[in-house]
């Protein structure tokens, strides 16, 4: 079973009082305990597999990260072994001493890759720069969301663009103090030949009026679009920006101004209109 770590989608095949027996396209089968979910007999759900005391426990809950992901997660408690991280399951994750790159506080948001440990359990990592990608569609001028993953004294601020593109403000940039896992938006000073972002963090127009035409802008395409689209927050980062011409953090914060607003519903793989 070569899942772990990831979310699947599986077929229930048996329901007895809380237990649910699954098996997924590979006949490999799943027994989860829940009172928290009613799904019937021939029913598609997506579940989670993760490990737990040397053994490998599957859920309906929905974690914050898979393996392979960039998230930023939350530090709750820390121990001998090192930080302890929130990823929405019921067993936090570890984030060893090894893999930080400087102390994080308590409750503070940190910027990690999940990964699988060399005995096997899930384990996350600050050291995510090598794993950054080269960004493509990201113009000069652009603004564009971004968290500083690491602070640098003679470099500068590097970044995360969207949790996936390599980028940095340069020291000659850097005009206040800013903390490590702060996420914001920046606007793209240049984009080397390489793919490698430098960011200003000096935007041509207000953060808030970036969110106000970002949610707009949502809302028109959706209209164009029966006022049903499958488009959520765990859609793929690539597909957003190519249909809504905006990175998926600017995605998310504009269906959450629509949704303070009254305007639409968020389902779990769709938004739509909210209907008077």
């Amino acid at each position: 079973m070569n899942n772990l770590g990831k979310t699947i989608e599986a077929k229930v095949i048996n329901h007895k009082a809380d237990e649910y027996t699954l098996e997924d396209f590979d006949k490999n089968t799943y027994h989860i305990k829940s009172n928290e979910r009613n799904y019937d007999i021939g029913d598609t759900v997506k579940i989670f597999n993760y490990p737990v005391d040397n053994e490998i426990v599957s859920t309906f809950r929905m974690p914050f990260i898979e393996l392979g992901e960039i998230r930023e997660l939350k530090v709750v408690s820390k121990t001998r072994i090192g930080y302890f991280l929130n990823m929405g399951l019921d067993k936090d994750v570890l984030l060893p001493f090894s893999e930080t790159i400087r102390e994080p506080k308590l409750n503070s948001m940190v910027l990690v890759k999940l990964y699988i440990d060399k005995s096997g359990r899930l384990a996350t990592t600050m050291k995510i720069r090598k794993t950054l990608e080269r960004s493509s569609g990201i113009h000069k001028g652009d603004i564009v969301d971004g968290v500083i993953y690491n602070i640098s004294r003679e470099f500068g601020l590097f970044v995360a663009v969207d949790d996936k593109y390599e980028a940095m403000v340069q020291k000659k940039d850097v005009f206040e103090d800013y903390d490590l896992g702060e996420r914001m938006k920046f606007r793209v000073q240049a984009v080397r030949d390489d793919g490698r972002l430098i960011l200003s963090t000096k935007l041509e127009k207000s953060a808030y009026d970036e969110h106000k035409s970002d949610s707009l802008k949502v809302y028109e395409i959706l209209l164009k679009n029966k006022g049903k689209m499958n488009y959520a927050d765990k859609s793929d980062p690539d597909e957003i920006r190519k249909v809504f011409n905006m990175s998926k953090s600017s995605f998310k914060r504009a269906i959450a101004i629509l949704y303070r607003q009254r305007k639409i519903i968020i389902n779990d793989d769709s938004i739509e209109i909210k209907e008077d």
